[in-house]
Formats: structure tokens, C-alpha cells, sequence
């Protein structure tokens, strides 16, 4: 799933999706224009265009793809 998806979410979808984005990125000190700033941002896309419309549920599933993607990376 890639950025370019955004352009199939309508103004609220958009909204809603910048709105948790901005969020987690404030929580965690991540820029949103970092390569991990932009994988929220993709994750949340997708999540969006699935049918997910809830912010707190979009933040959660946000919250939990990122934690798991941490593990996933190799270690230094």
C-alpha cells in the first residue's frame, strides 16, 4: 500500500486519516515527512480504505501495525 492510495479517500476519510496520523507522529517525536512518518501514513490509508472510520480504532490498529513492524526490523 503506497501514499498514492490517499487520492481514493474522500475529504472526511482524508481528514480523519490526517488527524491520527499528525496524532501518533506528536506522540512517538516522528516527523510526518520520515520514511516512518510515511508508513503510518500508508498504514492508515489502507486500514481506511478496508472500512475502518473510527479514529480511537484506526489509532489502536495504528498503534499496533507500528509496534509490530518495530520487531520485524533487524537488529544492529
Amino acid at each position: 500500500m503506497s501514499l498514492s492510495n490517499a487520492q481514493a479517500l474522500n475529504p472526511n476519510e482524508l481528514k480523519l486519516v490526517t488527524k491520527v496520523v499528525s496524532k501518533w507522529c506528536h506522540k512517538y517525536h516522528v516527523s510526518p515527512n520520515s520514511d516512518l512518518g510515511k508508513a503510518v501514513m500508508a498504514a492508515a490509508i489502507e486500514r481506511v480504505l478496508a472500512g475502518e472510520h473510527s479514529a480511537v480504532i484506526l489509532g489502536e490498529a495504528i498503534r499496533s501495525h507500528m509496534a509490530i513492524r518495530h520487531y520485524q526490523q533487524p537488529w544492529e
